[in-house]
């Protein structure tokens, strides 16, 4: 039987604090792909896009091929032994700057993100900056911090809108980090940027209009409630 909005809202407000998790995901079938996948956040929002979500349902599905759709888009899915991969097309992003800071670029891939280039990550107070643009956002905004090691290696952080607490790891703000960084550096990218957080790594590249997260299997974890 299908759930209610209300009922997943209930249930995403009870339980994503209860197991230390940042959003509650619920499957249903899809006309077109081979699932539909919604995101529910602890404040009862619903999220358009969700990259690491996506990276789950399809480690949990076993689906080394295939297609997850969501509210705003659609993901491609790929696996191996050892790797899964998501592709999204970059007709659902958007890109402006904010307030003309060169170091800082709102970018929209599913999700919204505000990312700031920064010198040392640990000294940045990403708490307090995305408490603060939450006001400027009715429907919130998550914000990334990044700190560049090299022309393919990047520190990320992350404060997720309806968790209001920095997270430990962030697919969309991945991906829009990695357009934040084509765009700081005004330049393209031959290669997959990697971008490290503490929950893991992501290498994120380009291909035409698409875009593609890729991620280690290790990384992913799936736990009985």
């Amino acid at each position: 039987m299908e759930m209610s909005r209300q009922s997943k809202v209930d249930f995403a407000v009870e339980n994503i604090n209860k197991y230390g998790v940042d959003s509650a995901l619920f499957l249903r079938p899809s006309n077109v792909f081979d699932a539909f996948m919604e995101i529910y956040e602890k404040d009862g929002s619903e999220s358009e896009s969700c990259g690491n979500g996506t990276l789950l349902i399809a480690y949990l599905l076993g689906l080394d091929k295939g297609k997850i759709e969501m509210k705003d888009n659609g993901a491609i899915v790929e696996g191996d032994s050892e790797k899964q991969s998501i592709s999204m097309s970059l007709k659902f992003s958007d890109m402006k700057k904010i307030n003309n800071d060169s170091n800082c670029v709102y970018i929209k891939v599913g999700e919204p993100h505000i990312v700031y280039l920064v010198d040392d990550l640990n000294n940045f107070d990403l708490t307090k900056f995305g408490k603060e643009m939450q006001k400027d956002y009715p429907e919130g905004v998550n914000v990334d911090a990044i700190q560049k090691i090299d022309e393919s290696h990047y520190l990320i952080r992350t404060y997720e809108r309806g968790l209001f607490a920095e997270t430990k790891s962030c697919g969309t703000g991945s991906l829009s980090s990695y357009l934040a960084v084509l765009c700081f550096d005004n330049k393209s990218c031959n290669k997959p940027i990697e971008f490290k957080s503490d929950g893991g790594v992501h290498w994120v590249s380009r291909n035409g209009n698409m875009l593609k997260l890729e991620t280690m299997k290790k990384f992913c974890e799936i736990r009985s409630l």
